[in-house]
């Protein structure tokens, strides 16, 4: 059965067979799981449900060789742990996230994917994907002045540019522009060379950053550069760099929050993004999906996600479910309880395994006969008698319609309740029929029936079979001039005419007639055997037999009437009648069994309206009997 449409298992599911019963046993494959009820398996996709039983944090996959759910870690986490335990610790904290030993290793704000950013004082010489960290003074003189010496500030590494001899900075500290230094005559005043320098905050704002305000040092006059609030120096004291601070790894905060400047401090605020929740503290924010929260408030049968442009959240009911709700609230409902999954009315609403999309199949106890999407529902038992044994019988149970198998009379089901295998009810432990009895079946019915074997008669009753030897019952219906013995093969009885009398009949049908002495004594016994045998207490037949003389020999010929059987032997036929309640079955082929009970010299007819079986002599013979019991007379009997 389980190379047969996989023995009705679901897609998904191993079809075996069951130690003890052989009955087909359905299991799911590896990475699926049953989700069915009772005896009906219904294999889905493992990782589908409850997230495989996968922790929050971590994602469900399936094996690439077994299939088997696995467990794994989320985007920008890497799996710490042996084995089965899956410990998810953050990338950066494993190796640096595998960044260059020269960058910070920190998280995509969008997807939490591992990014590699150079330190200060270091530039990338490779790819974004392929972060390569140089020290940037070897990179383009780390983008000082041609004329300035590149260097890093010894407490935060930033570049640092200066002057080279003979030059002076006529940028600022954060830009430095190297010209030549200006020498006067002898006969020339220096003042007058630098009498007229203008203040340097107001040419380009001294060379500040332009987040950053200029000022001086009160003893040296130096330009002296300042971030505004909410930036802060990324460079060093002598070079300035002012950078917002939200650009900074999102100020350390979680990469699902906002940061933005709090005004009039120099503080950062961070709040979640639309879609997102805070589960921490306002200064430690921890900015978790909706969805993983108790599904974000949506229905259980419900998927939650983002809406595109807000990311707002959105409750969308599964495959194989409907919205039943009403305005924003989404309640998913099988969609087979309503309007029966928009099924027709003989049909049944049932779910894809692997999809869980709704389809129409064919109720209990039918069979789709139709082809492709034209559904045609025919009585399972009606297309290869339901797939039942042949010898078997196909019905519905009354309560699930499902197709039930049941062994016909006389035959047994040596297989189990789902898988019917039937053999003749003889052929195991004879019938259950006692040692000494032969097993056979009802010649209508075909029911078991326990008899005599060759050479024995029942002495019983049809219930209680007493086999005795058959030549000790009425001489086993011998002739009273004949002796009775067994064929020493079969045990047949056989009837031996004794000495003084020869056998007028045939070897199945012997009649012993003692040898003529004369002609006077022949016209003797002529004239007083004129009578038919047939009218003499109807030639010792069967009261519900019909007595008649055979073709050849002109031999007694008893024959049970229509409705009756012969339960006795050949040569003592014993007329019975058929169960009552089956009599209307077996009125329809009567003509064919026995001639209907008309003698071999009558003719069988059937009366469909009144089940009257007639019999009517043929050419040459006359009705010497009744109506309701025809005798057939022709030729005379010498005895």
């Amino acid at each position: 059965i389980c190379n047969i449409k996989n023995g009705d298992c679901d897609p998904n599911a191993d079809c075996t067979h069951g130690d003890a019963t052989n009955e087909v046993e359905c299991t799911c494959k590896a990475g699926y799981t049953n989700t069915g009820s009772g005896t009906k398996v219904v294999c889905k996709d493992s990782c589908t449900i409850q997230n495989g039983g996968c922790a929050e944090n971590l994602r469900c996959l399936h094996d690439p060789r077994t299939n088997a759910a696995v467990c794994t870690c989320e985007i920008g986490y890497t799996n710490t742990g042996s084995g089965s335990n899956v410990v998810c610790t953050d990338s950066c904290t494993v190796r640096n996230g595998r960044c260059d030993r020269n960058a910070a290793c920190s998280h995509n704000a969008k997807t939490n994917a591992i990014v590699c950013t150079c330190k200060t004082g270091y530039t990338n010489t490779g790819s974004a994907s392929n972060v390569v960290c140089a020290d940037s003074c070897t990179v383009n003189n780390g983008g000082c002045d041609p004329k300035a010496a590149c260097s890093h500030d010894p407490t935060t590494y930033a570049v640092d540019c200066t002057c080279k001899t003979g030059y002076i900075n006529t940028g600022s500290d954060h830009n430095v522009v190297c010209r030549g230094i200006l020498f006067f005559p002898r006969n020339q005043k220096r003042s007058l060379g630098i009498s007229t320098f203008p203040d340097r905050c107001t040419l380009n704002n001294g060379g500040c950053d332009p987040n950053a305000d200029c000022s001086h040092e009160p003893t040296t006059n130096a330009v002296k550069c300042t971030c505004h609030p909410g930036y802060t120096n990324t460079g060093s004291n002598d070079m300035v760099v002012c950078t917002d601070r939200c650009t900074l790894n999102n100020e350390r905060q979680d990469p699902n929050a906002i940061c933005s400047r709090d005004p009039g401090t120099n503080g950062v605020k961070c709040t979640c993004k639309p879609g997102f929740v805070n589960t921490c503290s306002a200064v430690k924010v921890a900015c978790k999906d909706i969805c993983n929260i108790k599904n974000g408030g949506c229905d259980t049968n419900a998927r939650c996600t983002h809406r595109g442009a807000t990311n707002a959240v959105e409750c969308t009911c599964k495959v194989g479910y409907t919205n039943t709700g009403s305005g924003t609230q989404v309640v998913c409902r099988d969609s087979c309880t309503i309007d029966n999954g928009d099924c027709d009315e003989d049909l049944r609403c049932s779910h894809d395994a692997t999809t869980n999309a709704v389809k129409c199949i064919c109720k209990t106890g039918y069979t789709n006969t139709g082809s492709g999407s034209n559904l045609v529902c025919t009585d399972t038992c009606t297309v290869r008698n339901g797939d039942c044994d042949e010898n078997a019988a196909c019905s519905h149970d009354a309560k699930t319609n499902g197709v039930v198998c049941k062994c016909k009379t006389g035959y047994t089901n040596t297989g189990s309740a789902s898988n019917v295998v039937c053999i003749d009810s003889c052929t195991l432990n004879n019938g259950g029929c006692d040692s000494n009895l032969a097993c056979s079946h009802h010649a209508m019915t075909n029911a078991v029936e326990c008899v005599c074997k060759t050479g024995y008669t029942n002495t019983g009753t049809a219930s209680n079979v007493v086999c005795a030897d058959s030549c000790t019952v009425n001489k086993g219906d011998c002739d009273r001039n004949a002796a009775c013995s067994h064929d020493p093969t079969t045990n047949a009885v056989e009837c031996s005419c004794r000495t003084g009398y020869t056998n007028i009949g045939s070897d199945h049908s012997v009649h012993c007639r003692g040898t003529i002495i004369s002609s006077t004594v022949e016209t003797f016994f002529r004239r007083l055997c004129a009578s038919d045998s047939c009218t003499v207490n109807n030639g010792d037949c069967d009261a519900n037999a019909a007595c008649s003389h055979d073709a050849a020999t002109n031999a007694i010929r008893c024959t049970c009437e229509a409705g009756y059987t012969n339960t006795g032997s050949r040569a003592k036929v014993v007329c019975t009648e058929f169960e009552p309640f089956r009599r209307d079955i077996y009125f329809e082929d009567s003509c064919k069994i026995n001639n209907g009970g008309c003698g071999p010299n009558a003719v069988c007819s059937h009366v469909a309206k009144t089940n009257e079986v007639p019999c009517t002599c043929k050419a040459g013979y006359t009705n010497t009997g009744s109506a309701s019991k025809v005798v057939c007379t022709g030729k005379m009997i010498l005895d």
